[in-house]
């Protein structure tokens, strides 16, 4: 009597950047046994939600931003793939270290986390720790949440300041290039509200100027 075979679990692949698709599908594929299968990549969140919908998969391995296509990337598009391909373990791409990113993104169910700074084989420990049911957080960023991370700014009279995961969005998208409209497009808010949470992630930080924002923004990662 034959033995019947484990099912297969199925993976994709999503960053804007061909080459980080090409290298993190080798290591992948390189160090990964039989019962993984990668079936599908994408450069584009358009891209990404057609081949989720075409090859569903068990494991999601996506940048956290990709300006490519009409659908918004960042802590939208994660909301978006909880809510439609609710089964799919996630697993974010990322350079951001912001704590209040970080906890908004476990918060929408997020299992994994992977630096980008890391090498491409802790991507493969990711995906066979996920794929157990088990959460994985790359150790920057478990130091991030638990309050080392340097992404908070210290203010005159001593307090901490954290940026609010819709603020943190706003003012990536603001360093990108985008304009208000074009952010409140992406982000479905009114622009009224989108010159709000900027103003208020300034005061905040305890910035007056554009410029001076971009500066702080470019320190903390908030491109990636």
């Amino acid at each position: 009597m034959a033995i019947r075979s484990a099912s297969v679990l199925s993976l994709i692949v999503a960053d804007d950047h061909p080459v980080v698709v090409q290298g993190a599908m080798m290591a992948l594929s390189g160090q990964l046994d039989a019962s993984y299968s990668i079936t599908g990549h994408a450069f584009g969140t358009d891209d990404l939600i057609e081949k989720l919908q075409r090859y569903p998969c068990q494991v999601l391995i996506t940048d956290y931003s990709m300006p490519r296509g009409s659908q918004p990337d960042g802590l939208a598009l994660i909301s978006y793939i909880r809510r439609h391909f609710e089964p799919v373990k996630i697993i974010v791409m990322t350079m951001l270290n912001n704590p209040a990113a970080l906890k908004a993104l476990l918060g929408l169910g997020v299992v994994g986390l992977f630096d980008k700074h890391n090498d491409l084989s802790e991507l493969v420990h990711a995906v066979r720790v996920v794929s157990k049911g088990k959460r994985y957080i790359s150790p920057t960023f478990v130091k991030a949440l638990d309050g080392q991370s340097s992404s908070t700014k210290h203010l005159p009279n001593g307090s901490l300041v954290t940026l609010s995961p819709k603020e943190i969005e706003v003012v990536r998208l603001f360093i990108l290039g985008h304009s208000g409209r074009q952010i409140a497009t992406r982000l479905s808010r009114s622009e009224k509200t989108i010159s709000r949470q900027k103003r208020m992630a300034m005061n905040k930080l305890g910035l007056a100027r554009d410029s001076a924002l971009v500066e702080w923004a470019a320190g903390m990662g908030l491109k990636f």
